[in-house]
């Protein structure tokens, strides 16, 4: 057995090292890095901080590149190199930059077959900014009996740094599109903003708080009262007050009351009404923040009754 393994493993390594001669390709991430970018210019949209190269040699050769790390040694582009000076705030590195440097890394028998990305641009501002407001967009969904209140920002603007034809068509900084079901509380997320090219927020992490509530159900007495009546014609309803029962969130339950709801009935609409004894009740006036509001009874009796000294025992309807 200990014969049989020795022979085993010398042949081993003759097919290894047959194999090793062979031609190869292999993928390898060589860093990327930009260099001498000024104090005064802010890089907006980075470089990649890796490129995807194919190489294609002996196995030997590959062998070699992954023991000694040699591809593991970033490439370095001066951004002096690649300003133009204008105020478009882009940099376009050409390819045949990247290869001679790449190059300078590999073995003469080396040859490179591909590098991804193929397009190596950085967009960069020269410390020009404007300030815009948060923007929500998505879908917040509740759980039964809560409601959403709002959405709050924290903070509720950010700083833009992008080239000038971006920045001037910038209204709000959107943030990364929301799909929140089944909340059943207040929550505060941490939010970023959707990415734009050449485009830099700061902060580029905000606080969004969605404001949830528990809806709860009152009800108040509400007198109904006559509108736009002549002199000498005022108006009885039987009964004089009508219950409304709505729902209202718990956090806003105690500021509304009877005061914040409008009964009332004007001397058009009873001139109009097809029934000449009955009036079909409708707020005039709902406050903001309440739903599912419900008036009872839905009809009543009413009287035009003149005033007038001489008619004072003379109650008429119309």
């Amino acid at each position: 057995m200990i014969v049989f393994a020795f022979f085993l493993f010398v042949s081993a390594g003759f097919w290894l090292l047959q194999k090793l001669n062979d031609t190869f390709e292999s993928v390898v991430r060589v860093p990327l890095e930009l260099v001498s970018v000024p104090k005064s210019v802010i890089v907006t949209t980075p470089l990649p901080s890796f490129l995807t190269v194919t190489i294609r040699d002996r196995g030997t050769n590959l062998f070699h590149y992954m023991r000694s790390g040699r591809l593991r040694t970033p490439i370095h582009l001066d951004f002096s190199l690649y300003d133009n000076g204008s105020m478009t705030g882009i940099g376009h590195i050409p390819m045949s930059d990247i290869q001679h440097a790449l190059q300078q890394q590999l073995l003469t028998s080396t040859r490179v077959q591909r590098i991804s990305p193929d397009t190596l641009e950085f967009f960069y501002n020269r410390g020009v900014a404007k300030r815009v407001p948060v923007k929500f967009q998505g879908k917040i969904e509740t759980q039964d009996q809560t409601y959403l209140r709002y959405i709050e920002f924290n903070p509720d603007s950010v700083t833009v740094y992008a080239p000038q034809a971006v920045r001037d068509t910038l209204r709000y900084a959107y943030i990364v599109p929301q799909e929140r079901k089944d909340v059943g509380h207040t929550v505060t997320y941490d939010i970023g903003f959707m990415p734009i090219r050449g485009v830099l927020y700061k902060p580029s992490i905000i606080k969004m708080t969605a404001q949830v509530d528990i809806y709860t159900e009152r009800t108040v007495r509400v007198p109904i009262v006559g509108t736009n009546f002549p002199a000498g014609i005022s108006l009885k309803t039987f009964p004089a007050e009508a219950t409304i029962t709505y729902r209202v969130g718990a956090q806003m339950a105690d500021k509304i009351n009877a005061g914040n709801f409008v009964l009332a009935v004007t001397y058009e609409e009873l001139l109009r009404a097809k029934n000449a004894h009955k009036y079909h009740l409708r707020l005039k006036s709902i406050p903001v923040g309440i739903s599912n509001v419900r008036i009872t009874p839905r009809e009543v009796d009413y009287l035009l009754e003149k005033t007038q000294e001489e008619a004072e025992h003379q109650p008429v309807r119309e």
